[in-house]
């Protein structure tokens, strides 16, 4: 397929240089020559210097199929997919927006596009790491009652040292399937043979009302978040706060340098206590009782200061830390360096733009690891799952609008539609 990006900043160059890996055909439009200059000395692109809101700019790509719309306005990205749905009659455009009400139903339908809106999905991650604590990560499916766990395995944990196959007994207990093991780096798809090993990540899929029992069944010791700092400002803030302000039994507290926005905080929200200075006074930090905190969320526009006072809340005691990052080829990095959370929306929009490069049968598409997707297909004939060549591994299987998680013995009717870890090709 052929792909277009539009917007050749963090965003676009990330997609491009990764898409083009893969062997897709890009063409990137940006009305800035240094950044187009840039990128194609780092990835195999076709660069397009003009302005997408002219019609001339785009006239020489109409037999592109696939176009992604990253420009840094969202008013630009919505201008532009009006264009290309309206003049060029492309059927698939995808655009990023940080604004509710762009990506609100009434504008998707009007617009026959679909966006991608960052904000709420970064948020919405921040918020999966304060209802699951025990977890690395918490990947949510939409719509499926389904999430996938990352958990690092302890040296007590009763699964160290156990094959996949042999945990029947606590899949009796609780369903839930193992559905990808991270190890030294590599992501792999688990066999029954397969041992979990002290220090390995696994992808436990789980249903989401189970997701907190699924600690209590594996002996993942943990308490519930109490206390949470946000750091800094950022378009990401407001919803953010509102969010967690919503929350029951959670104490928030707020630090930013911007004293405008401390108050314009603290008068919208009274329950949340607010204070004006540094991200990295160390002893502002400590005063206010950093070490008690169980997740520090550092979210400012600037990815070193996020990084830093991440880092430095974890050395004054804080449990864990989340830090924005622009950069999503960062994430190892600044995992290995403390950051036990590393938040890159960017990565959000990779995983609808390989939706929309997938093949047709499958139905949904998510983004698991650099090398694993979560598809959703269709069952065409009756059989069992340990006997189904449909997919990779078979996390759960939908039917009649219920999602229930798979075991080798379920058996699979035509119009069911399976929920599988399938290795990128």
């Amino acid at each position: 397929m052929k792909v277009c990006i539009i917007g050749a900043g963090v965003v676009g160059s990330f997609l491009a240089k990764r898409l083009s890996r893969e062997g897709y055909e890009i063409a990137v439009v940006d009305t800035d020559p240094s950044k187009l200059e840039q990128l194609s000395l780092s990835a195999d692109v076709l660069t397009v210097n003009c302005n997408a809101l002219e019609a001339n700019c785009l006239k020489n790509l109409s037999d592109f199929e696939l176009f992604v719309v990253v420009t840094e306005s969202d008013e630009k990205n919505v201008a532009v997919t009006t264009l290309l749905k309206g003049l060029f009659k492309k059927e698939k455009v995808l655009f990023r927006v940080s604004n509710n009400a762009f990506s609100s139903p009434p504008v998707k339908k009007f617009l026959k596009a679909e966006p991608v809106n960052i904000l709420s999905e970064t948020v919405q991650k921040v918020l999966l790491a304060v209802k699951y604590p025990f977890a690395k990560e918490a990947i949510r499916l939409e719509g499926e009652n389904l999430v996938i766990l990352k958990i690092e395995v302890k040296v007590e944990s009763p699964l160290a040292g156990r094959q996949v196959a042999e945990l029947s007994p606590f899949r009796k207990e609780l369903p839930f399937t193992i559905v990808a093991i991270e190890r030294e780096g590599r992501v792999i798809i688990p066999k029954g043979g397969d041992f979990i090993f002290q220090g390995d990540v696994i992808y436990v899929a789980v249903k989401e009302e189970n997701a907190t029992k699924l600690a209590e069944v594996l002996k993942i010791p943990y308490s519930p978040v109490k206390l949470v700092f946000v750091i800094g400002y950022s378009n990401f803030t407001q919803e953010l706060l509102a969010k967690l302000s919503e929350l029951k039994g959670v104490k928030v507290k707020f630090v930013s340098r911007n004293k405008e926005k401390c108050e314009e905080i603290s008068g919208r929200y009274p329950g949340i206590d607010v204070f004006f200075g540094e991200p990295t006074d160390a002893e502002l930090l400590k005063e206010e009782g950093i070490e008690r905190a169980d997740l520090v969320v550092s979210i400012t526009e600037d990815e070193e200061a996020n990084i830093l006072s991440a880092i430095l809340s974890k050395r004054l005691g804080a449990k864990r830390a989340c830090a924005l990052i622009t950069h999503p080829e960062y994430e190892e990095i600044v995992e290995s360096i403390g950051v036990d959370i590393p938040i890159a929306p960017r990565k959000v929009l990779a995983a609808k733009v390989y939706r929309q490069l997938s093949k047709k049968r499958f139905l949904e598409i998510v983004e698991l690891a650099e090398n694993l997707d979560v598809v959703e297909t269709v069952v065409e004939s009756q059989t069992l799952v340990k006997d189904s060549n449909k997919c990779g591994l078979i996390i759960a299987v939908k039917r009649d609008g219920e999602t229930e998680i798979a075991t080798g013995s379920t058996l699979l009717k035509p119009g069911d539609r399976l929920i599988c870890v399938v290795e990128r090709k």
